[in-house]
């Protein structure tokens, strides 16, 4: 069947079936959900950390943004996957930020101004502590554009048709596999980096989670 007749995929048929990237992402979405399902019975007691509460509110929503980027790319969505890349990595560093400065967890937790939370350079750094001076700049640009009305934004959301012209795409991008893997990667580890912030916060699980 050609795939661009099907409306919507299933794990058998997706578009980006294969991808080695892709399969990392499902690989960390099963560990990930895995370590968070005995984690989340912890959350229900009494005696949590103001951090610990802070990460209960947190954390489910990042683990929640990049399910819904797994489904997205499943369906071809790729430039509504890439939008959300940015409200992940908000999510991630900020997690991450309170963890690191355990005095703003009472901002956090008294309605913290936005102009006043860390700025987005700041939870980047977080989430990509290594990354060169070169990707760093390149990451912040295309996740401060994406969100936006901005003509640079075009050649993320540019898709190559059947005929082999070029075309903005308004729903599924097919054939785009460089542009799937760039964002499984990214969703990968934020994801992971989700996942550690959560063991050392709420604990290690019961046991080891391969």
């Amino acid at each position: 069947m050609n795939k661009s007749s099907i409306l919507i995929f299933s794990p058998d048929n997706e578009p980006y079936l294969g991808s080695q990237l892709l399969k990392l992402f499902d690989d960390t979405i099963v560990k990930s959900m895995a370590v968070h399902r005995q984690l989340g019975a912890r959350t229900y007691a009494a005696d949590l950390s103001q951090l610990q509460i802070a990460a209960t509110e947190i954390i489910p929503q990042g683990v929640s943004i990049a399910l819904s980027m797994r489904e997205l790319i499943r369906q071809g969505y790729l430039f509504s996957a890439g939008i959300l890349m940015r409200p992940l990595v908000e999510r991630a560093g900020m997690i991450y930020y309170l963890h690191k400065y355990p005095e703003a967890v009472r901002s956090w937790h008294d309605g913290w101004p936005r102009k006043t939370q860390p700025t987005f350079d700041k939870l980047l750094d977080l989430i990509m502590p290594s990354t060169c001076d070169e990707e760093r700049k390149e990451t912040l640009e295309i996740l401060n554009k994406l969100v936006h009305s901005d003509p640079k934004t075009a050649s993320y959301n540019s898709t190559t048709r059947s005929d082999g012209l070029c075309a903005s795409a308004a729903g599924k991008e097919l054939n785009e596999p460089i542009k799937a893997d760039a964002i499984s990667a990214f969703a990968t580890r934020c994801l992971d980096r989700l996942t550690s912030i959560s063991i050392q916060i709420l604990g290690a699980p019961s046991e080891q989670i391969h």
